[in-house]
């Protein structure tokens, strides 16, 4: 009964999500700590050529200031985590929990778990990431375009939080299609 247990193709997949979620995303917060101080000629040789956080962070802020071009809100990026508005009515910060990185670990780890040919891994897991880092460039517009027209505040739901359910809402309709085109394909 003990050996059954253990060799349930369910409690394997469990574990290995589980294992997997929680290196992908211990391993972004080390690397995030690491890269933030430059003590050393390593960490500054990761910091200026290695640093995938800040390419992310770089590239959402960055279209996100090109979408907002395209609707006529006027803004720019200035440095590497804040986007401001011409009119001088603010922007935003874009900390690093706002990235997705756990998100992105989360998909990944769902993904490799999975018993499912190399090709198909990598094909799933950057679709999931495309989709993610889409839905993040559309909150920081959204953002923009809410700070540039005056939205009021809501007090009891930000907008870190708007993005996760709305992320993990589509992550898991990701993962009923996932099941069903996997499952149809190794029938």
């Amino acid at each position: 009964m003990k050996s059954s247990f253990w060799k349930n193709e369910g409690f394997l997949f469990i574990v290995k999500f589980l294992s997997l979620f929680l290196i992908f995303y211990y391993f972004n917060l080390f690397f995030i700590s690491i890269t933030a101080r430059r003590s050393n000629a390593f960490t500054l040789f990761l910091k200026l050529h290695l640093d995938y956080i800040d390419w992310l962070r770089f590239s959402v802020l960055k279209v996100s200031e090109i979408v907002c071009g395209l609707i006529g809100i006027k803004c720019h990026m200035q440095g590497d985590f804040i986007i401001s508005l011409n009119s001088k009515l603010g922007g935003l910060r874009m900390v690093y929990r706002c990235i997705g990185y756990g998100i992105m670990s989360f998909w990944a780890a769902f993904i490799i778990a999975n018993n499912i040919r190399l090709i198909n891994k990598i094909a799933w897991t950057v679709t999931g990431w495309i989709i993610i880092w889409i839905i993040n460039c559309f909150r920081v517009v959204i953002l923009l375009f809410a700070i540039q027209n005056r939205w009021p505040i809501s007090r009891f739901l930000d907008h870190h939080t708007l993005f996760n359910i709305f992320s993990y809402c589509l992550i898991f309709l990701l993962i009923y299609i996932f099941i069903k085109r996997e499952k149809t394909l190794s029938l």
